[in-house]
């Protein structure tokens, strides 16, 4: 298993990858099968190449196995957020989700965003477990997937340290204060 950051070029395989994954799990995304099908090609040229973020990728015998994409967080765009994670279900349980995350922490702590955020459907508890074993904690924050469904997701948060710096106990921050729930950004701790 090799993760990789895509290259610009392979935009159609991004394409194929992105349209397997919203087919596979529907419930995952916020994006629909319907909205990704209908980008033009331009879309996903730029989709394949961020500006400001990075697209992974593991290779498999017939196209891409697995995908993630680390960039600017929604509404704090200090913090880096962990989007579009897939694994194919032909890879899944070999390491492949885990080798994204990490591929994707590191891009963001060499970035220098100081903590990685993500939303996980509450219904999704193998994609929980695995955040989890990452060393994500739920924020206790909740919001929809998408307007077309009941179903919410749930906001996970990684603290980011420098290289060399030591990672506090979960829900500390570097300092020894409580971290705060939603961004994971050292805080008062509540009483």
């Amino acid at each position: 298993m090799h993760v990789r950051r895509l290259r610009p070029d392979e935009w159609a395989a991004l394409r194929a990858v992105r349209l397997r994954a919203l087919a596979d799990a529907p419930d995952a995304f916020g994006s629909t099968l319907a909205e990704a099908e209908a980008r033009s090609d331009a879309e996903w040229q730029a989709q394949a190449d961020p500006s400001d973020g990075a697209v992974f990728v593991v290779d498999g015998p017939a196209g891409f196995v697995g995908l993630a994409r680390g960039g600017p967080a929604p509404i704090d765009v200090t913090y880096a957020a962990l989007y579009s994670m897939w694994v194919a279900p032909e890879a899944r349980g070999q390491g492949v989700g885990m080798a994204l995350i990490d591929a994707v922490k590191a891009w963001a702590a060499a970035a220098g965003y100081p903590g990685l955020g993500l939303g996980v459907t509450t219904t999704n508890a193998p994609a929980i477990a695995l955040y989890r074993r990452a060393g994500f904690v739920e924020t206790g924050d909740h919001y929809p997937l998408r307007g077309d469904t009941d179903l919410e997701i749930q906001i996970m948060a990684l603290p980011l340290e420098p290289a060399g710096q030591t990672t506090p106990p979960a829900g500390e921050g570097p300092d020894g204060r409580g971290a705060d729930r939603a961004t994971g950004r050292p805080g008062r701790r509540s009483p």
